[in-house]
């Protein structure tokens, strides 16, 4: 085996995540490797084998629809919320959700909490996001919180702006660039799927069915989880984006440009909806600094080296068949990052 995927086939070897698939690039080409299988007893993990992505939808859907909203002259990104949803945080005391931009949102910087249990109110799609439009903030905008819910707003901003579900303009968007067979809000029927977990709440094994619950409450579609893709998909997007067929030069230097950081020590970057390289993050040190990436709860990751045009894309279903187990997810995503550009 190739040593920039030793780490992941150790891994995967040791348990207890199942199955791994993983790629490596450079200018030179790209080399794929499939590790253990989609469940115990489960078929081998390919790279036509759909995963859960979860947060990799905030980045692979949501902020490249909100980069092409805003290159378009439909959003910008210093507009308050109200200026699109006047109906935000109506007669809450200032600051509030309403005084947020689009760039807060993106850059985690809006105030809002990171997570609510939505799911548990038992409301439909419209109500839920009635909910988070009203949801006061915990501290006025300015520090890094990663936060679900604003990501859920800017899926729903997007349905407003367009009139046009996000899925349908997610769907066109991986058409444009010749992905929408390997990228999507649910699996095509009959396709080899990695479950994630027994879902207590649900109480069945998600199999094709999104992981995240407040993502699930909203129908399966929305701005900060619930897309699904294969390997092949999720490498095909990073071509797409160093080879400038989703974005503008100028987009993509406005995307990769540092817009937030967190306050020493700390050293969290935040470009436009992406992760930028820091000391400590999940693409490794070996990157080069003008880097963006990002992760996903079920044990995903995309990392994107704009420098040397590199990246490196790694795919599990680590949560199966319980989030609880201890899957060193964390340093898995360290180890291959520094393996792989160890190796190029």
């Amino acid at each position: 085996m190739e040593s920039g995927f030793a780490p992941v086939e150790r891994a995967i070897t040791r348990g207890p995540i199942p199955g791994a698939a993983a790629a490596i690039a450079d200018r030179a080409g790209e080399r794929m490797a499939c590790f253990g299988r989609t469940e115990h007893n489960g078929a081998a993990v390919t790279p036509d084998t759909w995963f859960d992505l979860a947060s990799l939808t905030k980045v692979l859907c949501t902020t490249a629809l909100v980069l092409d909203a805003i290159a378009a002259g439909h959003l910008d990104p210093l507009s308050p919320v109200r200026t699109l949803l006047p109906e935000v945080a109506w007669l809450q005391s200032t600051p509030n959700l309403g005084d947020a931009t689009l760039l807060q949102l993106a850059t985690h910087t809006s105030g809002l909490p990171a997570w609510q249990p939505l799911y548990t109110l038992g409301l439909d799609r419209q109500t839920l996001l009635a909910r988070v439009l009203h949801t006061p903030l915990e501290q006025p905008p300015g520090r890094i919180v990663y936060s679900d819910l604003g990501f859920i707003l800017l899926g729903s901003m997007l349905e407003r702006v367009f009139q046009q579900p996000l899925e349908a303009q997610a769907r066109a968007l991986f058409a444009r660039v010749g992905l929408e067979e390997h990228i999507a809000f649910a699996p095509p029927s009959g396709a080899p799927v990695a479950p994630t977990e027994l879902c207590p709440w649900r109480g069945r094994l998600l199999r094709g069915e999104v992981h995240d619950e407040n993502a699930a409450a909203l129908g399966g579609v929305s701005g900060h989880a619930g897309l699904f893709a294969t390997l092949r998909g999720v490498c095909g997007y990073a071509r797409a984006l160093l080879g400038g067929r989703l974005h503008s030069p100028a987009v993509l230097e406005y995307a990769s440009r540092e817009h937030a950081r967190a306050e020493a020590p700390e050293d969290v970057r935040r470009g436009f909806g992406w992760s930028l390289m820091s000391s400590g993050w999940s693409g490794g040190d070996l990157i080069s600094r003008r880097s963006l990436g990002h992760t996903g709860f079920t044990g995903t990751g995309i990392w994107i080296d704009l420098e040397r045009e590199r990246y490196t894309v790694l795919l599990t279903n680590r949560v199966n068949p319980s989030r609880h187990t201890e899957s060193g997810i964390e340093s898995l995503r360290r180890a291959f990052n520094h393996a792989a550009h160890g190796a190029l």
